[in-house]
């Protein structure tokens, strides 16, 4: 099944469920470290979404690599961010492992994707190379640039 909209991707849905959960958790943070923090925090969790989205819309494997890489540093950053929040106590051990565990699952299904553009950006780069490379030894030889398969008949087949 080919997937048509970004909505059907299960990373995409899973890093949009991340980034509201995240705008929520920044309603309980101090009232000095909802635009510091917090707000590093709703930024980076909000790109993450917004970047496969971006990705997924991406015309050529490089582009789309680009977006799904830009978006792996934003769950890194975001991860860092969560860390300093559970060491400053803005927040309690179960809510960062719970936490820990949805960018876990993003991260492992972000890098599965790029890993499937990786091979599909190979396997077509393969394919023009060898297309390429053929279509050139055809055209270098005059004698060949003409010439067509031949079928040989031993015998015409009598009626009968």
């Amino acid at each position: 099944m080919k997937l048509t909209r970004f909505e059907d991707l299960k990373v995409w849905q899973l890093a949009h469920e991340l980034s509201l959960d995240v705008a929520k958790l920044m309603k309980s943070f101090p009232k000095d470290e909802k635009y510091d923090l917090g707000g590093q925090m709703r930024r980076s969790a909000r790109s993450i979404p917004s970047d496969i989205s971006e990705g997924f819309g991406g015309f050529h494997f490089n582009d789309k690599l680009t977006f799904y890489e830009r978006c792996r540093a934003s769950l890194g950053e975001l991860r860092n961010h969560f860390q300093e929040a559970l060491g400053n106590g803005y927040m309690e051990r179960k809510v960062y492992d719970d936490f820990l565990k949805k960018m876990s699952e993003i991260g492992y299904l972000l890098n599965r994707m790029m890993k499937n553009v990786r091979k599909a950006r190979d396997s077509h780069e393969n394919e023009r190379k060898a297309t390429r490379y053929s279509s050139r030894r055809l055209n270098s030889n005059p004698a060949r640039r003409d010439s067509f398969p031949v079928v040989v008949i031993d015998s015409i087949p009598s009626e009968g």
